[in-house]
């Protein structure tokens, strides 16, 4: 099966102060780095969807792409819906550049899961983040009727589908910090 990342990066990031995508880790590396080449790692290939602001400061190597025009500014289902439409797969992982500590066994793990299913994403005691899943190419036409619709909850749309939530603590040690998302700078020391 062909499958695409989609990086979403386009977010506001009005809690952080500013750009979650090139916020700087302990290492030196931006997030939207890392969550990258955890992305490249299990994928064919990678689409970045960014903001208008942000995409003159992504590095002219890399495939990255806006929302589309009838959808700027809606979320992630219009990143979503937007990387889906640029590069054609059978599936694709989805995560966002505000969980750095995700890595490619962690979407190893999902992509190897996500048999017979449109979604399949994670869920950590009562949090659930759909934004670290992989969907089936089938969600284009719900994507599209959602954003349609003015609905933009990506757990709302998730829910009208035939979906699979995993235990993140089932198949990851200190799940609670690999799955947590940086809004803020003092949330970025490592903990161990």
């Amino acid at each position: 099966m062909n499958t695409v990342g989609i990086l979403l990066t386009g977010g506001r990031s009005v809690r952080f102060g500013s750009p979650k995508a090139f916020a700087v880790n302990e290492q030196g590396h931006y997030f939207y780095e890392q969550s990258y080449q955890a992305l490249a790692a299990v994928c064919d290939s990678v689409v970045i969807v960014t903001s208008k602001e942000l995409f003159p400061r992504f590095p002219a190597s890399l495939h990255v792409i806006t929302d589309l025009s009838a959808f700027q500014g809606m979320g992630p289902l219009a990143g979503i819906y937007s990387g889906m439409l640029e590069l054609q797969a059978d599936r694709y992982v989805v995560l966002p550049c505000d969980m750095p500590f995700i890595n490619k066994d962690v979407l190893s793990y999902i992509v190897e899961a996500a048999v017979d299913t449109m979604i399949c994403a994670v869920q950590i005691k009562e949090q659930k983040h759909p934004l670290v899943s992989c969907w089936h190419r089938a969600m284009l036409v719900p994507l599209y009727g959602a954003l349609v619709q003015n609905q933009y909850s990506v757990l709302k749309l998730i829910d009208t589908v035939k979906a699979t939530w995993l235990d993140g603590e089932m198949f990851v040690d200190n799940a609670c910090h690999i799955f947590r998302n940086i809004n803020r700078p003092d949330q970025m020391k490592v903990v161990e």
